[in-house]
């Protein structure tokens, strides 16, 4: 396996200025919004976990930056960036790294019901091979993985990436970004937590 990846709780997050550098803490105090100041630190926290025990490394010694389009870049100091992914939802927040510097994406998404026309307006219909919740939750979580994995994330519209029978299409923008990625076959790991949310990392299999 080319990846690694992390799960954790929103409760087990510690202190934000016990693992967060000074630009980070300065990043984190600028929101506005509780719920997504708490699901932000989240993230860094699960990153740097994982990064930290895999890289032996201090928390401190970690940051996360992002480029033009959102994507978050992990600096390890005085080593090399490390590629990775970050998502978080409601209770969880989970950080996926690649080991071999290449592509990775990671979405958790909680299984509610969606508005009407949600559906017609995200996913082909082709893809729509069940319209239960959980069915349709996991397959927005591996578009989004998708979108992450090309580090695009919502830029994109989401009918630009096609998904039948686990092998992804692409077009538009996101055919030129794959192709310019080397074109790689990409597959998929899948977990429900607590019955109520679906987490999919999206990793790429031949590079």
């Amino acid at each position: 396996m080319n990846y690694r990846y992390i799960i954790v709780k929103t409760t087990d997050v510690p202190d934000a200025d016990t693992f967060l550098t000074a630009l980070e803490l300065k990043q984190y105090k600028h929101f506005a919004i509780e719920k997504r100041a708490a699901e932000w630190l989240a993230g860094r926290y699960a990153v740097k976990k994982l990064a930290s025990e895999f890289f032996n490394l201090p928390f401190k010694k970690l940051q996360v930056k992002n480029d033009k389009n959102g994507a978050p870049i992990l600096q390890a100091m005085g080593g090399n960036n490390l590629t990775i992914s970050i998502t978080h939802r409601g209770d969880y927040a989970a950080a996926a790294i690649s080991l071999t510097g290449d592509l990775i994406g990671i979405d958790i998404e909680k299984i509610e019901t969606r508005p009407q026309g949600w559906t017609d307006q995200y996913f082909a219909k082709e893809e729509l091979l069940a319209s239960d919740d959980a069915y349709l939750t996991e397959f927005w979580a591996k578009k989004e993985a998708v979108l992450k994995l090309l580090g695009l994330g919502l830029t994109v519209p989401t009918t630009q990436i096609k998904i039948l029978n686990n092998e992804v299409q692409f077009f538009g923008k996101t055919l030129d970004i794959w192709a310019f990625k080397g074109s790689p076959k990409i597959a998929f790991e899948m977990k429900t937590l607590d019955n109520t949310y679906k987490l999919v990392v999206a990793y790429p299999t031949v590079i």
